[in-house]
């Protein structure tokens, strides 16, 4: 069931589901997921925070480098490097899965095809793709993860004190990109008052997420402007960078996120755009921003990825020159259905 609220009282029935579940566990799992971007972490320290509040035992991992750009968040220090698929999950009563579509957000390995018999797992998303995969699954289509939790705390009647204002906001406040992107709802603006009523800084938020770059990553970017290129149909243009001009720049792969919502939109005349960033050898991350309509998710989806209408992303375990080839296919395809 995906539900779309327009306040929190259509959460109601999966939220006493999801506190049930947690009071009855005692060791708790939470993973950024793959790529961490900062509604990720977000959510995942938020509700770190209210579990340990409620006596809980929890532990965060993440498969993942975290992002230079996440270092500095209150917490984040408590983040283990750990993949799931080879954790002994036999120690753990229940698995949050938060802001993850599918599997394939929680590990790049093979997701265990079989877990213990106590071993559950609650899936809070917000994407239109997600897959289901969670004993419980509350898919709500929101702003954001951050959004969801920031009612599911409401129902739950945890006070909201600065410190769990300030995360929450701060992932809404990332996920909405500054509030510009169609997922900004009245609910959106109404909580993120609130938030900042409670003791979030829209100007710290400003000043951090969108107002503090390192060199490397202005790089970067200049590098993407380099190679980026209009499409034959001129309905979307696209940009890619190799592995080795990663290397040479000192950069991670995550940077792909902000270059994409930065540059794939903006082309006058087009209806999306794409990056593409070689990770390794046999594997290439793309994202997909969309101008206004056009709905990028379908793309994402048939390249095995997901995401929302308007920003959507995929991984292919394939060489960038490979993947460039079958990106730009599929894309042509879905731009002559459009027309």
């Amino acid at each position: 069931m995906i539900i779309n609220p327009s306040t929190s009282s259509g959460l109601c029935p999966k939220a006493a589901e999801i506190l049930s579940e947690i009071k009855k566990a005692k060791k708790i799992l939470l993973a950024l997921h793959v790529s961490p971007d900062p509604d990720s972490a977000a959510s995942v320290l938020a509700m770190d925070l209210v579990l340990r509040r409620l006596g809980k035992k929890t532990t965060i991992i993440s498969y993942s480098q975290i992002p230079p750009r996440l270092l500095d968040w209150p917490e984040i220090g408590k983040v283990e490097s750990g993949d799931f698929a080879r954790l002994d999950l036999k120690q753990f009563d229940l698995f949050i899965a938060l802001d993850m579509a599918a599997k394939k957000m929680v590990t790049r390995s093979a997701f265990p095809s079989k877990l213990p018999r106590q071993f559950k797992i609650i899936n809070i998303d917000h994407h239109f793709s997600n897959t289901r995969f969670g004993r419980i699954n509350l898919v709500a289509l929101i702003s954001s993860t951050t959004e969801i939790l920031y009612h599911l705390f409401e129902l739950w009647q945890i006070k909201v004190d600065r410190k769990l204002s300030e995360l929450l906001f701060r992932g809404i406040f990332a996920d909405t990109g500054c509030f510009q992107y169609a997922n900004t709802s009245v609910t959106t603006l109404r909580v993120a008052a609130d938030l900042i009523e409670k003791g979030a800084s829209l100007d710290n938020c400003v000043l951090r997420d969108f107002r503090s770059y390192s060199l490397k990553t202005l790089k970067y970017w200049g590098k993407i402007l380099e190679n980026l290129q209009l499409d034959e149909s001129r309905k979307f243009a696209w940009s890619k960078i190799s592995r080795e001009e990663c290397e040479e720049l000192g950069v991670y792969s995550t940077e792909i996120e902000g270059a994409a919502s930065l540059f794939a939109p903006i082309i006058l005349g087009t209806e999306f755009g794409i990056i593409l960033n070689e990770e390794s050898e046999n594997l290439t991350r793309g994202s997909l921003r969309s101008r206004d309509n056009f709905d990028v998710s379908k793309i994402a989806v048939e390249l095995s990825g997901g995401g929302h209408k308007q920003a959507a992303g995929f991984s292919l375990k394939m060489p960038l020159e490979e993947a460039e080839k079958r990106v730009l296919e599929t894309a042509r395809k879905y731009i002559r259905q459009e027309t």
